[in-house]
């Protein structure tokens, strides 16, 4: 004969069970990759070394929503916990993530916080051409976004990306930090050479738009701050407020740190054999 008593779990108030269950989620990012084998390993000298993070082809997403299978009283009280601490991975380098979404409640896409997503020439160009928020889904509030450079034969060639790149990054909203995971991929002129480029090119065109632009100053939606992890192989922009406008002698004074930093990044790095861009992959 089946027990009717409830589940003890089911005797606490609800604020406690939500807060034994935060307790037991890991970080979202953690465990979507794979660490370096050989992070000690890693040669600066070597700025296109393939190791680093991997994506772990093993990982699902949905297994970490299966308590929500339990019964109807742990979907009410633990949807928007889970799936605001899950870490969506999109594999899939055929269908828009849009499309992907319409199988969820408005409520649910609402409560996605972490989407990581392969991409390959196809990705990048849907990727730049983002109006203002991610995947152009206004609703969309993202605490991480990475984008994970797709692991195969072929080379990829992101300096074609690099300008469009900088003009996504001036006016991108709901993303606070965006990830770019190189994942073990072919990359042609070196990751760290196009995040130095980038970088670079984010700078000379925050002056151009406040200093020199006929119609400025034409201030950034979002400034970011940067960080490359060479162990990882991966880099992030962490979004902040925009800067204030101030005169030029003051921005140069403010920034001066910024280049410097750059400038030191960029004597590592090793001569490009094969430099010529083009669009997409080889």
């Amino acid at each position: 004969m089946a027990s009717t008593q409830p589940s003890p779990i089911l005797c606490l108030p609800a604020e406690i069970r939500l807060s034994i269950l935060e307790h037991t989620l890991p970080k979202p990012l953690h465990i979507v990759f794979r660490p370096p084998t050989h992070t000690s390993g890693f040669s600066s000298s070597n700025p296109n070394n393939p190791r680093g993070l991997s994506l772990d082809e093993n990982y699902s997403s949905s297994s970490h929503l299966s308590l929500l299978l339990t019964c109807h009283q742990f979907r009410s009280d633990f949807t928007h916990l889970l799936f605001s601490s899950t870490q969506f991975v999109v594999t899939d380098t055929y269908t828009p993530l849009p499309r992907r979404l319409e199988v969820l409640r408005q409520c649910q896409i609402e409560a996605i916080r972490h989407i990581a997503f392969v991409a390959s020439a196809r990705q990048f160009r849907d990727l730049v051409h983002w109006t203002q928020h991610p995947f152009n889904l206004p609703n969309l509030k993202l605490d991480t976004l990475a984008v994970v450079l797709h692991r195969s034969a072929h080379w990829h060639y992101p300096s074609d990306f690099t300008a469009d790149m900088v003009s996504l990054l001036r006016r991108l909203q709901n993303v606070r930090s965006l990830y770019f995971i190189r994942n073990g991929a072919n990359v042609k002129g070196f990751f760290k050479t196009w995040y130095n480029r980038l970088v670079g090119l984010v700078l000379k065109e925050d002056h151009w738009q406040r200093y020199d632009n006929p119609q400025g100053p034409c201030l950034e939606e979002v400034w970011w701050e940067w960080e490359f992890d060479a162990g990882g192989q991966w880099f992030k922009f962490k979004a902040r407020k925009p800067r204030r406008v101030v005169g030029e002698e003051a921005y140069l004074e403010g920034v001066k740190g910024l280049v410097e930093g750059l400038m030191r990044e960029m004597e590592g790095e090793e001569e490009d054999p094969d430099p010529r861009a083009r669009n997409g992959w080889a």
